[in-house]
């Protein structure tokens, strides 16, 4: 007995004509999904938005949501029932939609847009004076109870940047004579500044009759030393009518001002952080201008 294949006709079952749900070679997806509805805000903190939506449908198979916060940044997720966006500012509101991406890449029509408006940061409390004498005066204050571990403290003395500390108390060194009212802020590692702390006011006491300022230092230039990555800055000296020898301030900018992260520096060169300007100080307390520095390549 003989059997015989005839291999047109299994050609042409297997070409899609006589098999139920069997895709046509070749063909491609170009359907996208349903648009994601009913986003709602389930949370707020001052950096993070928590969103909720109903999810899309597609004809082949979802792959994720893409959640965008207009002009700002998007954020892909697979949860519709809670999905954290961090990196945002606080007491900002945005503008959030969400859209679907199937596997082919296919994208849906946004959804409805929402509103949220993050929470404010908390100020630092419990600014206290602990200590002043001779120009030097002792800070310290309580983390704001809603930013965990800041990124740095700012102080300020009036409305200009003063000091910046990595915890919760500072030093300041050969301050001017005078009234200071000095306030903290928090600032986050987004860059983002908490509101101000309660105010205190210290009244420093002349040092001498001596009320001329040194020169502003010259010729200050930043290197950076690769071999143990860190900056050098160094600065040509300044000159003082009365001390032969001044020391200086090294500032840094943050959040828009300068704020001085090493005092009374002795000496024309300093290792370890980028400086981005020098200031010269007497012991009187009398300040140069600050002088931007140069990095050197």
């Amino acid at each position: 007995m003989r059997f015989v294949v005839r291999l047109s006709a299994v050609s042409a079952v297997c070409a899609g004509v006589g098999i139920v749900g069997a895709p046509v070679a070749g063909a491609a997806d170009t359907q996208p999904p349903t648009a994601p509805s009913s986003v709602r805000v389930l949370a707020v903190k001052p950096d993070t938005v928590t969103i909720a939506f109903t999810g899309s449908t597609d004809d082949v198979g979802l792959k994720w949501y893409v959640a965008r916060v207009e002009g700002v940044r998007q954020q892909a997720t697979t949860s519709p029932s809670g999905t954290e966006i961090g990196g945002l500012k606080s007491d900002t509101t945005y503008s959030l939609t969400v859209v679907a991406v199937d596997r082919a890449g296919n994208v849906s029509a946004p959804s409805a847009p929402v509103t949220a408006t993050t929470a404010k940061w908390t100020p630092p409390s419990n600014l206290n004076l602990m200590s002043g004498s001779g120009g030097n005066v002792s800070l310290a204050w309580n983390a704001p109870s809603n930013m965990r571990d800041p990124y740095r403290y700012l102080v300020y003395d009036g409305r200009s940047g003063e000091a910046m500390a990595r915890s919760s108390a500072v030093t300041m060194q050969r301050l001017a004579p005078g009234t200071h009212v000095f306030t903290v802020r928090g600032m986050h590692s987004s860059g983002d500044l908490s509101p101000a702390s309660n105010p205190v006011t210290v009244t420093v006491a002349p040092r001498g009759s001596d009320r001329v300022a040194p020169s502003a230092p010259q010729n200050v230039l930043v290197r950076e030393d690769l071999d143990v990555y860190e900056f050098v800055t160094t600065w040509d000296p300044s000159t003082d009518n009365v001390d032969s020898a001044p020391a200086y301030d090294l500032l840094e900018a943050f959040g828009g001002d300068l704020f001085t992260i090493r005092y009374a520096v002795v000496g024309t060169s300093y290792r370890g952080r980028f400086a981005s300007a020098v200031r010269a100080v007497d012991q009187a307390g009398n300040r140069s201008a600050a002088t931007p520095s140069t990095l050197v390549w």
